[in-house]
């Protein structure tokens, strides 16, 4: 009896029951503890969250984002959507991507309805077997979790097919216009999307070839479907044209082939390793960045990958058939990018195919079904539907267990690693939250995070003047603020900076400190407060100002002797005395008899922007003093004797060198800070 109903399809009121049933349970792990997994706001996240942020202040509105190597702005318009209603936030940033998750589920089954439309036995079942699948695929959850912008691709491909075939079924002008439509939206999502329009074209080719679809009736609505693509896509277009490079930067960036200074047997061998890696990640091993999946993990759990190579293999048998021959180039069109891409995650780049995957796992259920329907006609009439009825049984079985495994793999596995932290960077949206309820006047300094993190940009509300060093090898001073200062320090990556700030500012203390990593907190706050002087006593101290800009107040030398093949460190304490529109390099040189190697004295030399680039001059604000240290390399040939340490400073663009003006009055473009002893290496 059982069987029986399943073998005649559902009815229409059942079919709308099942598929609403289909659409909560998608949206009951898609929106699931939104609020916390994934942790943080990543900084792809985030840069999301920031144009959407101008957006809805209205300081822009974009037809294509330049930042983050170039971004198309559909998905950017949809969180700042999500920010008018929901707040603004990184749960509204996922939230975003949840919805378009969940509307994904409802078009894959539009379109699996519309390519099985002449289809008869199980297939009654196939718009629902294809939802189904989507809303419980471990890969399509994740990424409508995440907050990314590739997850308008499946949604978007799929509804501009189901219109077009659609349309090319029934001759209805309307489908034509929303294939149109979504052709062309489907351009403003990921780059992975510039493969629809050629899909669509393709749809056409079969439809006409395998089924002798007569196009001079299609023609003028095939026509109105491309033109309507292609004025949606206009203003981008537009964008693009006038931006020569802008579309493709990204993709250039990563491409496998064409790179000048790669051989073409090396980018063949490139090509095959990440073919059979993207064919395995179906069935066999997944992206094993954490980020993504669960590292290692295939797409598809071997219950399911055993449908889908099975429907694999009826597609290819099924070739002369357009839907299978459909979803067959659908699968390889979106897999391209991964394959072609020689970084960056499989899963992203191949997003597209999963509803291609969903239907090919459909297929494959639907043959099965339709095999043991046959098979069990030769069998007595009860023993028939004992067996059918327990085929039935068991195939429900198998969805409904593979939804539990994709519950238990996210949010029992997953989501208790524990270096989600890092690799959501928690700790940087942390940094942001809590310098954003500082008061806007309050000078913050950050080390070693960056100030132009997306995480801390987005979370602070694009707080402006937060400035930001590595304290490895630099602090920066105010050396009397007029204001209240914070600096939120990372210990576990600058272990030097709150020891030195406390000897520094006596009166400044910590204040706050950061969510637990490890069993410490991942930052810790310092708070010196307005008007203390910085207590700065460099071992060497001096004075020399080059150009009116910068002053050397002395340095310090933790030795005056040092052996062949070790490392000489030198701290110099600079002060700025006026804005800087240039960014200039500081040269630290060690200077001693002719070298051969060189072709003059130099011996060993560290040239860097101040904080090994971290803090350049176009930042320094006046008064400001910078702990700069330089670490200069001895090679071990270097003859035993007296040397000399020069330092001085230089515009890079033109190597023209500052001019300065040390204590006695004298001009020159460097200064000689002393003399060192350097002794045979032993």
């Amino acid at each position: 009896m059982i069987y029986e109903r399943i073998r005649q399809g559902p009815s229409p009121r059942l079919r709308l029951v099942l598929l609403i049933t289909i659409i909560i349970l998608a949206a009951f792990l898609r929106l699931y503890r939104i609020h916390e997994l994934p942790p943080g706001c990543n900084y792809d996240q985030s840069a999301y969250g920031v144009d959407a942020l101008r957006i809805v202040r209205g300081e822009e509105f974009p037809i294509f984002f330049e930042s983050n190597f170039g971004r198309e702005p559909l998905f950017s318009y949809l969180v700042a959507l999500c920010f008018l209603i929901i707040g603004i936030g990184p749960t509204a940033i996922r939230v975003a991507s949840a919805l378009v998750g969940i509307l994904t589920v409802p078009a894959v089954y539009l379109l699996a309805q519309e390519l099985l439309s002449e289809e008869d036995g199980w297939a009654r079942w196939g718009g629902l077997l294809a939802a189904f699948n989507v809303a419980i695929s471990y890969w399509d959850l994740t990424f409508s979790r995440m907050g990314l912008r590739a997850i308008l691709v499946p949604l978007c491909e799929t509804m501009t097919f189901y219109f077009a075939w659609r349309g090319l079924r029934t001759g209805r002008r309307g489908a034509f216009v929303g294939a149109g439509i979504f052709l062309g939206l489907s351009l403003y999502t990921y780059q992975a999307a510039r493969a629809v329009p050629a899909l669509v074209l393709l749809m056409i080719v079969y439809q006409a070839v395998l089924t002798r679809l007569p196009l001079r009736r299609h023609l003028g609505n095939i026509v109105l479907l491309f033109g309507i693509g292609l004025l949606v896509f206009a203003p981008l277009g537009l964008y693009f044209l006038r931006h020569p490079g802008s579309a493709n930067l990204r993709i250039g960036q990563t491409l496998v082939v064409g790179a000048e200074e790669t051989e073409t047997s090396e980018e063949i061998s490139t090509l095959t390793t990440k073919l059979v890696e993207n064919l395995l990640m179906f069935n066999v091993r997944g992206e094993d960045d954490p980020r993504y999946n669960l590292p290692g993990r295939a797409a598809l759990n071997p219950l399911l990958s055993v449908l889908f190579l099975l429907g694999l293999t009826v597609s290819l048998l099924r070739l002369r058939r357009a839907p299978y021959l459909f979803v067959l180039t659908w699968l390889a069109a979106m897999l391209a990018p991964a394959v072609l891409a020689k970084y960056g995650s499989n899963f992203k780049r191949a997003i597209g195919d999963t509803p291609a995957v969903a239907l090919l796992v459909t297929i494959g259920s639907l043959w099965l079904g339709d095999a043991i329907e046959r098979t069990a006609a030769s069998f007595s009439i009860s023993w028939a539907r004992r067996w059918r009825t327990a085929t039935a049984l068991l195939l429900t079985g198998v969805f409904l267990l593979s939804g539990l495994w994709v519950y238990r793999d996210y949010f029992l596995i997953w989501a208790k690693d524990p270096t989600l932290f890092t690799r959501m960077e928690a700790g940087q949206t942390a940094i942001g939250e809590y310098v954003g309820q500082l008061p806007p006047d309050e000078l913050v300094y950050l080390s070693p995070v960056p100030a132009d993190h997306q995480s801390v940009v987005f979370s602070s509300g694009i707080r402006p003047g937060i400035k930001a060093f590595n304290g490895r090898r630099a602090l920066v001073l105010p050396a009397r603020p007029e204001q209240d200062v914070t600096y939120v320090i990372v210990p576990g990556e600058d272990k030097t900076s709150l020891d030195k700030l406390a000897t520094v500012y006596p009166a400044g203390g910590i204040v706050a400190e950061g969510p637990d990593q490890y069993g410490q907190p991942y930052f810790l706050a310092f708070h010196v407060p307005a008007g203390t002087e910085a207590q700065i006593k460099p071992l060497y101290p001096l004075h020399a100002t080059w150009e009116d800009k910068i002053r050397l107040l002395g340095y310090d030398l933790e030795s005056t002797e040092y052996p062949a093949g070790g490392e000489m460190d030198l701290v110099l304490y600079w002060q700025a005395l006026a804005p800087m529109e240039l960014s200039y390099t500081v040269f630290t040189h060690l200077l001693g008899p002719y070298n051969e190697a060189t072709g003059g004295p130099l011996w060993a030399q560290d040239d860097s922007e101040p904080g090994w680039r971290s803090y350049p001059t176009t930042l320094w604000s006046p008064g400001e003093i910078v702990l700069d240290r330089h670490t200069l390399s001895i090679p071990a040939n270097t003859p035993a004797g007296v040397y000399e340490i020069e330092v001085g400073w230089y515009y890079w663009v033109t190597q023209e060198r500052l001019s300065l003006r040390d204590d006695v009055g004298d001009v020159s473009d460097h200064l000689i800070l002393g003399q060192v002893m350097v002794t045979a290496n032993q």
